[in-house]
């Protein structure tokens, strides 16, 4: 058994954070006769409702006067409407097209973890991460939420307060399934929201796994969803202010579970994936939105991944090999997280497997929206320890910490 330690704090689902989101009746009739009822206000009225409605969410949003001018503009456009109104009836018409949406109040989990960009005020020996978490919401939405912290040369993990707002940033589309965003410098990277934008991703941004590339880049592909069908994606930034999204292309280009390597290897891109539902596969290519031909990498062996086996974020590079995290679903569809350890020159080599998990639900993790459960998106390698980002049961997080020397010497050959 591998010594693992879990530092006393949990990341939980949290209904008090909120976005705004644009509120349009389903016909224009309706919507007409919501603005004809606002224009038949006197000034007086509009100006006592108007003070009233910024009282009560002027604390909740960074800047609500900005979002019902937009969704003003939009129900005007959407409506067809013609008419004169005054700048407080402006903003009150749009605060009537206008809804809260609480982003995280049913989970926050599937989380992954990297490398701050800016290490600029970190204490020698230090490292400064930024953790990515699949935030679940009314309706079953998913988006992205981020929080920062420090693991501490000593081993000890800081996690720093996170704002009390969220920006979802300026959003620039570029085709129907390519967009930018765009968020103010100064703004905490906590407040920073991607929500989902285009089509084909309206009811989720799904289990992103973001990785720091060897350029500097930051890449994450994730599972787009929009009720019906997936779509693997990817986020690519430099500084977790500006995001660029895509779709990827490719027959290879399926499933979910895409993970990137954070290197090329003898010059192409690398990907892990899974593409029936059972086995962990890996592609290679020139071309990073594009990837066809997977080749099978690993089958389910070993009672407690029976079921299925796909792997919890991308690979780590290591003096051993590339190390992969992987789960395995078991009896009773129990989550369970092992290792396989991939040849530095050719990946496609599995050179070393753990046999028995390193990481499963304890009796305190086996509740939830998906009970027996553990879950990651990828971890990070400081001062000789893997730090592990985990789900618990899709409700909540935690981070695991352990030795990787330990791990790696449990590793049986292959």
């Amino acid at each position: 058994m591998i010594n693992i330690e879990k530092p006393d704090f949990e990341f939980l689902p949290d209904s008090s954070r909120v976005i705004t989101r644009y509120f349009y009746p389903h016909n224009n009739e309706r919507a007409v006769k919501i603005i004809d009822r606002i224009s038949s206000l006197s000034e007086e009225k509009v100006k006592e409702l108007l003070v009233d409605i910024l009282d009560l969410f002027s604390d909740r949003h960074r800047d609500i006067v900005s979002v019902f001018k937009d969704h003003f503009q939009a129900a005007m456009n959407e409506s067809g409407y013609i008419g004169n109104s005054t700048e407080n009836r402006k903003l009150l018409i749009g605060a009537y097209f206008t809804m809260e949406y609480s982003v995280a109040s049913a989970a926050l989990f599937n989380p992954s973890m990297v490398p701050h960009p800016d290490q600029s005020d970190t204490m020698e020996g230090d490292l400064k991460f930024i953790q990515s978490f699949r935030a679940v919401g009314e309706g079953h939405i998913s988006s992205i939420l981020f929080e920062e912290g420090t693991i501490k040369s000593n081993g000890d993990i800081t996690i720093e307060k996170k704002s009390q707002f969220l920006d979802q940033g300026q959003i620039k589309h570029i085709s129907d399934s390519a967009y930018e965003i765009i968020f103010n410098k100064d703004t905490e990277i906590s407040s920073r929201t991607i929500f989902p934008v285009v089509e084909n991703e309206k009811l989720g941004l799904e289990d992103a796994r973001f990785v720091r590339f060897e350029d500097g880049t930051y890449y994450a592909t994730y599972t787009g969803y929009n009720g019906v069908e997936i779509f693997p994606k990817l986020i690519e930034t430099g500084d977790f202010n500006k995001f660029r999204v895509s779709l990827l292309e490719g027959s290879g280009a399926q499933n979910k579970g895409m993970a990137l390597f954070p290197e090329k290897i003898n010059d192409q891109y690398v990907m892990i994936s899974r593409q029936n539902n059972e086995n962990i596969f890996i592609m290679f290519s020139d071309d990073i939105y594009k990837w066809d031909n997977p080749k099978l990498l690993r089958l389910p062996e070993l009672p407690w991944e029976l079921v299925q086996v796909g792997n919890n974020g991308s690979p780590i590079k290591t003096g051993s090999g590339w190390l992969l995290l992987t789960h395995g679903v078991g009896a009773v569809r129990r989550y369970c997280m092992g290792a396989l350890l991939l040849d530095s020159e050719d990946p496609s080599k599995i050179i070393a497997a753990l046999r028995t998990p390193f990481l499963w639900p304890d009796e305190s993790e086996r509740n939830g929206y998906v009970p027996n459960v553990v879950y990651s998106c990828g971890g990070i390698v400081h001062s000789g320890n893997l730090v592990v980002p985990y789900a618990v049961s899709d409700t909540s997080s935690k981070i695991a910490v352990l030795s990787l020397e330990e791990l790696i010497d449990k590793m049986e050959k292959v």
